[in-house]
């Protein structure tokens, strides 16, 4: 008995990462984490309600960061390498530490009132720059040693921060303005690109090309900033967007105050991908490994960008391994495929012209027994005769489509 319950919570396991793609990791907190960073694809830290975590092995553990961490909000973690790591947050908090988060000490701090720091970046182990306001005073506050002391330059509160060097750097916050210094922060310009909407994160994928986004649209630049242009928007939905990422000029994902959404055509088109709650920061390594936090510590990850094209349709074992006609046949751009798997294994799908050249692989994943469904987009293919196979366990099938453009 004990065993026929394992295999049934195995195949669910497996059923369920078919589905979804993105799988939540065990931050240990419960509160709100509103930023997560990472200096490589394994180690990494998040920050909010809670305090400080870290991971080592890509989120399989987060680990609480407890030696001279506050307990004040933290609203940006800024890590430089494995040793120089700075957060920001409440009450003027401001901390740092040089081994890697085991311990913390004060950069500056307050009390109730005294202000708060939004956001921090660092360029390197001595020179960053946090943005800050506590009403008397709202604007950038930058070091060049460390944190030893600190120069306030007065602008908005940008709720994020990037520098591409020491003098050139972007600043993003709400009322749709993009703040923008020539001279390491002495000075700022700012930008009103909508007439409403708010912007919380800013995303860069070089020295020249960005992104952010708001409620009506996701903007982009070229020039670092010089020009921002409209490239789509994220959601009909009246709803904040509380995040945004790219890793390249087409990938990209954006967080809602509840669905994370994908792009793969530099924001112009956006897809659902997953319901989270409350997405407050992403962080991508590449096109395939993206972590997301938000409310309730909630850590969501992926390894293979999000995209799943396989829904389960039913759990029950079938009585033998088919693939049927896709529908509708002859088709227009997309069309849906069924297949049934009778044992457990790793399967894939692959799209044929009809020379027998290989077009494009529709999934390879581990799939339990059951009924599934893929959807394939044929929008980049030109009409013509195509086969789809699916092979698995030593079982290859194929069948005919028609594309009619």
């Amino acid at each position: 008995m004990k065993k026929i319950i394992l295999i049934l919570i195995i195949s669910q396991f497996f059923s369920i990462i078919g589905q979804a793609q993105w799988y939540t990791q065990q931050s240990g907190m419960t509160s709100a984490l509103y930023d997560i960073e990472f200096i490589n694809r394994n180690t990494g830290w998040a920050c909010g309600v809670e305090g400080i975590i870290k991971t080592t092995n890509g989120g399989i553990n987060w680990v609480r960061q407890s030696n001279g961490v506050p307990f004040e909000p933290l609203f940006g973690i800024s890590p430089v390498d494995s040793n120089f790591v700075y957060a920001v947050g409440f009450f003027r908090t401001y901390i740092k530490s040089t081994n890697g988060g085991s311990s913390w000490f004060n950069l500056d701090s307050g009390m109730q009132g005294d202000g708060t720091y939004q956001s921090v970046f660092f360029l390197n182990s001595k020179t960053g720059w946090a943005g800050y306001g506590d009403g008397t005073f709202f604007g950038v506050r930058k070091t060049t040693d460390g944190g030893k002391t600190f120069t306030s330059y007065p602008t908005g509160v940008p709720n994020d921060l990037y520098f591409k060097d020491s003098v050139n750097g972007i600043g993003v916050e709400e009322a749709s303005i993009v703040l923008k210094t020539l001279n390491g922060g002495l000075n700022w310009g700012y930008n009103v690109l909508a007439v409403s909407g708010n912007f919380y994160r800013v995303s860069f994928i070089n020295e020249n090309t960005g992104f952010t986004a708001s409620t009506r649209a996701v903007y982009s630049t070229n020039n670092f900033g010089i020009n921002w242009d409209s490239v789509g928007r994220i959601t009909p939905l009246d709803i904040d967007v509380t995040s945004i990422e790219f890793c390249n000029e087409n990938t990209g994902w954006a967080g809602t105050t509840s669905p994370v959404y994908k792009t793969t055509n530099g924001g112009r088109d956006w897809f659902l991908q997953i319901l989270t709650g409350v997405v407050y920061s992403i962080y991508s390594y590449n096109d395939s490994l993206v972590w997301t936090c938000g409310n309730a510590g909630r850590i969501w990850h992926t390894t293979n960008g999000g995209t799943s094209s396989i829904q389960t349709i039913s759990n029950e074992i079938p009585e033998e391994f088919q693939l049927n006609q896709n529908y509708p046949n002859p088709f227009n751009s997309q069309t849906k495929i069924t297949f049934n798997i009778k044992h457990y294994g790793k399967y894939s799908m692959v799209i044929f012209n009809n020379l027998g050249q290989k077009i494009i692989e529709v999934f390879s994943d581990k799939l339990a027994e059951g009924v599934y469904e893929t959807t394939f987009d044929a929008s980049d293919l030109n009409s013509g005769v195509y086969f789809y196979r699916l092979t698995g366990n030593n079982i290859s099938l194929t069948k005919k489509f028609v594309l009619i453009k």
